[in-house]
């Protein structure tokens, strides 16, 4: 399951992941991100992984074409997940990401979203 959520003014959207993504879910929270980069450019993006337990093949490949369009159109990821998962992206994901990653370990969504709403060039305070 996945559920999505914008902030404009932010230009930021945040997903969470939960239990197995079908294709259908996937594809309507993609035509979703693709307006809201088509109306930003560079977006910030919090995806929060939750008990997730995979996707289907097609979703899956609908994910990699997504990824691979729009490799550019990030300017921060916040990723919300434990070690494990962590690890997994960052050898599969984290060699083709341009935009600045941070990762948070589960119940650290808060300090995620933080981080990702910091604005860009600020000192970190």
């Amino acid at each position: 399951m996945l559920s999505y959520k914008e902030y404009d003014n932010a230009q930021a959207v945040e997903i969470v992941l939960r239990g197995r993504v079908s294709t259908e879910e996937f594809d309507a929270i993609a035509n979703k991100l693709e307006s809201f980069i088509a109306r930003h450019g560079k977006i910030r993006v919090l995806e929060v992984i939750e008990d997730f337990e995979g996707m289907d093949a097609a979703a899956f490949w609908h994910d990699v074409k997504f990824s691979l369009r729009h490799l550019h159109d990030f300017s921060r990821l916040a990723i919300v997940t434990n070690p494990d998962v962590h690890h997994l992206w960052s050898s599969l994901v984290a060699p083709f990401i341009t935009c600045e990653v941070e990762h948070f370990a589960p119940g650290e969504k808060e300090a995620a979203r933080d981080w990702l709403m910091w604005p860009e060039g600020a000192a970190d305070a």
